[in-house]
């Protein structure tokens, strides 16, 4: 009797465990149909949103460390240098000095700085450059410039924050709330998602924040209003807050071939009108026709 008595506990034991998988399963399942509307995953080529993410007035990106941000950059990066330095410019503020430090060279990089002063200065140069453009359109009578686009890529925010948080917070907010009209734009990357970095002041001012994975669901409210961040895979997928509402991507991401070749390109253009040049990929030969006008 004893051992018949055994074979049953064993049995529902069994039972209990496959009841409580299954639970956990349909959990999930709920979960990751009701946290979102949409899941878009088209190829990079196709990608019609990178443009829409860049003509937003400001973006934030956060998450967990190997969580994707550096390859959102990069698909970010990939889409400015493939218009013309007319077009779209870049000041880099690279404080580890290893994830921008690819692209300092190329004519769309108006500045580039990894030391504390030099980021300063950096900064300050941006403000200097949608002053100039806020006095131009004043005396044109404007309320937006025709200016192209300037893109100040911050690729980590806390460690400015934590190391010189005094000289430089209050520098990025005024780019933050006038840099609009003037088309200077921030891209402000960190690992770092808590309170502390992501404050309210940042906050009201970058209200269009891709979140990827985050350690907690505190974490993911801070960035995004509510909870969901913290049950993405640990790479490769984000949600994106805008006053739109929130959609989920996986993120594309370029291959080195593709970037490096773009880079080389444009490292071979030196003494070229860049504002008549467009570069057209070929995937079947690796060349770059030209023929853009301004």
């Amino acid at each position: 009797m004893g051992f018949i008595m055994q074979l049953i506990a064993a049995g529902i034991g069994e039972y209990q465990k496959k009841k409580a998988q299954r639970l956990k399963e349909e959990a999930q399942k709920k979960r990751e149909t009701t946290r979102v509307e949409h899941w878009i995953t088209p190829k990079v080529e196709t990608y019609q949103e990178v443009g829409e993410w860049l003509s937003a007035p400001h973006l934030l990106i956060a998450g967990a460390t190997g969580s994707g941000k550096s390859v959102l950059i990069k698909l970010l990066i990939h889409d400015i240098i493939a218009q013309a330095p007319f077009d779209a410019q870049m000041i880099l503020i690279d404080p580890k000095r290893v994830e921008l430090v690819q692209y300092k060279d190329l004519p769309h990089v108006k500045d580039y700085a990894s030391e504390p002063d030099e980021i300063i200065s950096s900064i300050d140069y941006a403000i200097d450059i949608m002053e100039w453009r806020y006095k131009r359109m004043q005396a044109a009578g404007q309320r937006e410039t025709k200016d192209g686009h300037l893109y100040v890529i911050i690729d980590e925010y806390a460690d400015l924050m934590l190391t010189n948080r005094k000289q430089t917070e209050s520098k990025i907010l005024r780019l933050a709330q006038l840099g609009r009209a003037a088309h200077v734009h921030l891209i402000v990357a960190t690992q770092r998602t808590t309170a502390d970095i992501i404050n309210g002041a940042i906050k009201v001012n970058i209200d269009h924040r891709f979140a990827l994975h985050c350690p907690t669901a505190r974490d993911s409210r801070n960035i995004i209003e509510q909870k969901g961040a913290e049950t993405l895979p640990m790479y490769g997928q984000a949600i994106y807050y805008s006053p739109r509402g929130l959609k989920m991507y996986n993120i594309p991401m370029v291959e080195d071939a593709e970037m490096d070749r773009l880079i080389d390109w444009w490292s071979r253009q030196d003494g070229t009108d860049h504002n008549e040049i467009t570069a057209n990929w070929s995937e079947d030969d690796n060349e770059t026709t030209a023929s853009w006008a301004d």
